[in-house]
């Protein structure tokens, strides 16, 4: 299954190279593209926010009305009459957190597919010299076990020391080993097929410049994931002052980019690259939406609309009960 989700992958991402010949480019344009397509539930969670806002004078008038009960029938009927006031609302708490995330896991995976074997699903090189630079690379190059896992990586920067190797299988696949010395796997200098290592930090000064730079993507990784949350944290706090979950918002503007910061350590850079262009793009599309969709305009919108459907609903209704009298025999 994983390997048909892959192949998905690769295909968007053959075509995008084979207009920009940058694998980094192509990351960013896809991240665009992805980003666009999930607005639309980007919308619905903002739409969805101000109907909370509508709704939490009701929600505490429906506490106060049962504040004198015992606390088991307290809980039971305002839990029953919470539920009946998000029916009559159209509101659904966990579709309007839950569903841009449930968006982005498919796309983490089919991504994660075409960052860890390149070669495989995006320039499609046969299984064959696949497997033989594979396997002559496991015993002439000193890999950790992270370099294994990422082992079409290291062929790529090492195409011409492993082909040597494999004379008879290299001379079948000569326009093949050249789309691999020509695949252009960087973004700003940095390889995208490099894992940051956080051991760097303990061995700054005999690092590699490149093991400095990767470590920029955890930490603009963590930045931008902190950005996000710190902004959508303010704007609720903002339009709902009175949220009885301030603790757990408090908690998760925390725990999403420290989950972001831990994640780029254990992936190659390109997955820490796919995930700081979409903290960014999260937080220019949370500042627009929020001005377009701001609560106070959009409960406004919600009123007008129901004021002319209830208006329309009348005037058909008083049509409706005027023709049997206007077709009654004289």
């Amino acid at each position: 299954m994983f390997a048909f989700f892959y192949s998905i992958f690769g295909f968007l991402f053959r075509i995008l190279y084979s207009f920009i010949n940058n694998y980094g480019l192509a990351l960013l344009i896809f991240t665009l593209f992805f980003r666009l397509i999930i607005m639309p539930t980007n919308i619905k969670q903002q739409k969805s926010s101000a109907t909370q806002v509508r709704m939490q004078p009701k929600i505490k008038r429906i506490r106060e009305k049962y504040q004198d009960y015992a606390p088991q029938e307290r809980n039971q009927k305002i839990q029953e009459e919470t539920n009946e006031l998000y029916q009559r609302e159209g509101y659904n708490a966990m579709a309007g957190s839950c569903l841009p995330l449930l968006f982005q896991l498919p796309i983490l995976w089919g991504l994660y597919g075409v960052v860890r074997e390149p070669l495989k699903y995006v320039l499609q090189i046969p299984n064959e010299l696949l497997t033989a630079l594979t396997n002559v690379a496991k015993t002439s190059l000193n890999l950790s076990q992270r370099g294994l896992a990422y082992i079409e990586t290291s062929l790529i920067s090492n195409i011409d020391k492993l082909v040597v190797k494999i004379p008879e299988t290299a001379a079948k696949y000569p326009a093949e080993i050249q789309k691999i010395r020509d695949f252009d796997f960087t973004v700003f200098g940095i390889d995208l097929g490099a894992v940051p290592d956080i051991a760097t930090l303990k061995n700054f000064s005999a690092s590699t410049t490149q093991a400095k730079i990767l470590l920029l993507i955890p930490l603009l990784s963590f930045l931008t994931s902190m950005m996000t949350s710190v902004l959508t944290q303010m704007r609720q706090k903002k339009n709902n002052p009175n949220m009885e979950n301030a603790q757990m918002m408090g908690c998760m503007m925390f725990t999403m980019p420290l989950m972001s910061l831990w994640f780029t350590f254990q992936f190659p850079a390109a997955m820490g690259m796919y995930w700081i262009l979409s903290n960014l793009f999260a937080f220019f599309q949370t500042l627009l939406l929020g001005h377009i969709y701001a609560p106070r305009k959009t409960i406004a919108r919600m009123m007008v609309d129901e004021t002319i459907y209830r208006r329309s609903y009348e005037q058909t209704k008083k049509q409706m009960s005027a023709e049997p009298a206007q077709n009654e025999p004289a």
